[in-house]
């Protein structure tokens, strides 16, 4: 307030405070200053248009977070296919492929999904096929387990499902992966 910030319902701004936090509210009503080494805002600027910018935001970040998820699932259906992750013949980088089977098992041990506790019940394998194990890998280590894929028919016909070449899924799985962790983290 003191620096020029405006408030037409200050009980609402307070509340709007408590619930969203004062730094967090900071990065949307960074637009509305006028001077930004002293934190001065823009006459007319009001938390209220803050308030607006933060909804706008939080509104594009469940657009795209509803339809990254679609992508995600799409790319874990065409990924599945028996236990082919382990097979370190298939890999660009040996060394690369052990470091994200370390990762697979990582996030294989973490899960208590009921489908991994029955298998896990059930069988003795170390993994089960990727089609459950995939399920429930980070989106990030499905990025690193295709783009380390050598080049050949695999890497083609997943990247071909979606209309693109092998290295262009490389970089929209890396993209996708990125902009996913920004909406999920509601980062701005």
């Amino acid at each position: 307030k003191s620096r020029g910030l405006q408030f037409n319902d200050e009980m609402r701004a307070k509340q709007l405070l408590q619930n969203i936090s004062y730094y967090r509210m900071s990065g949307y009503w960074y637009p509305l200053l006028a001077d930004k080494q002293n934190h001065i805002f823009k006459s007319e600027a009001t938390i209220e248009q803050a308030y607006s910018i933060y909804k706008f935001d939080a509104k594009l970040r469940s657009l795209i977070f509803s339809e990254i998820s679609k992508i995600e699932v799409a790319v874990r259906t065409q990924i599945a296919d028996g236990l082919w992750f382990t097979d370190s013949s298939l890999f660009k980088n040996p060394a690369k492929h052990a470091k994200t089977l370390s990762k697979i098992d990582e996030e294989y041990s973490r899960s208590d999904e009921d489908f991994v506790t029955a298998f896990k019940a059930k069988y003795n394998d170390h993994f089960p096929p990727s089609w459950i194990t995939l399920e429930i890998t980070s989106l990030g280590t499905l990025s690193l387990l295709y783009s380390n894929l050598k080049d050949g028919v695999s890497k083609r016909t997943i990247a071909r499902y979606f209309g693109v070449a092998d290295s262009v899924m490389v970089s929209w799985l890396h993209a996708i992966t990125y902009i996913r962790n920004i909406c999920a983290h509601h980062s701005r």
